[in-house]
């Protein structure tokens, strides 16, 4: 195809072509055109949030001392938010919504807890108090539990190795919410502490899903398993 082919239609009225189009060496862009394929975001979003995710848990079980949890923000902004919002912008790129949604609604969730912790929490804290900041952190929290099951809901659809990094994560969302609402009682820190256990396992699920995609694309076969979505009627 040139610059000077007419565009390609599937039939009366549909704009979309089939194949890229140059025009003075560019590609073209607007209603009715494509950019050419590019690689899936997917694994680079799923490495990064395993690596936040992951981190989380070291602290919360209690594997890192409490005076190293402060890593734990360069690790989310850095890593996990830049991460995320490459991966995210590229599938958008790829015109795959769900997992542009998924890695810039988290590369936003991670650089706003970040700055919550580093920036914000003595402030509010000094004005609400301990309570008032652990009630309103849980809040958030418990907000984020509810997209993250929206994104399972989707991702059920897709594949098993995908399903379950964001099911983990709204048990992980949600167990860290109630540690905070619980206070100083006794069993705030064992369900904060069985969310970090949790966190772990979810870093384990989405680095399996990154290491998937990226190795089976790789190396050209199904080295790792995802096992995908069957309906009922599919199955042998």
């Amino acid at each position: 195809m040139t610059a000077h082919d007419p565009p390609i239609s599937s039939g009366p009225g549909t704009e979309q072509l089939t194949e890229p189009v140059l025009v003075r060496g560019l590609w073209a862009t607007g209603p009715g055109h494509t950019f050419p394929a590019t690689a899936s975001g997917v694994p680079l979003s799923a490495f990064a949030f395993g690596f936040s995710v992951g981190f989380l848990g070291l602290v919360d079980t209690g594997i890192l001392a409490p005076a190293a949890a402060s890593i734990f923000i360069a690790v989310v902004m850095g890593i996990g938010a830049v991460g995320l919002l490459v991966g995210g912008l590229w599938e958008f790129r790829s015109g795959e919504l769900f997992g542009g949604t998924f890695g810039v609604a988290y590369a936003g969730f991670l650089i706003s807890t970040g700055l919550i912790l580093r920036f914000f929490a003595a402030a509010v804290t000094t004005a609400a108090g301990p309570v008032g900041f652990a009630h309103a952190f849980a809040a958030w929290l418990i907000l984020w539990a509810i997209f993250t099951a929206v994104l399972a809901v989707g991702a059920r659809t897709i594949n098993l190795a995908a399903f379950l990094p964001f099911l983990l994560a709204v048990g992980v969302l949600v167990l860290l919410a109630i540690g905070l609402l619980g206070g100083a009682a006794g069993w705030a820190g064992t369900v904060t502490k069985l969310g970090g256990w949790l966190a772990l396992a979810d870093g384990l699920a989405a680095w399996y899903l990154a290491s998937a995609l990226l190795l089976n694309n790789t190396m050209g076969r199904d080295l790792l398993p995802l096992w995908p979505y069957q309906r009922s009627g599919e199955r042998g």
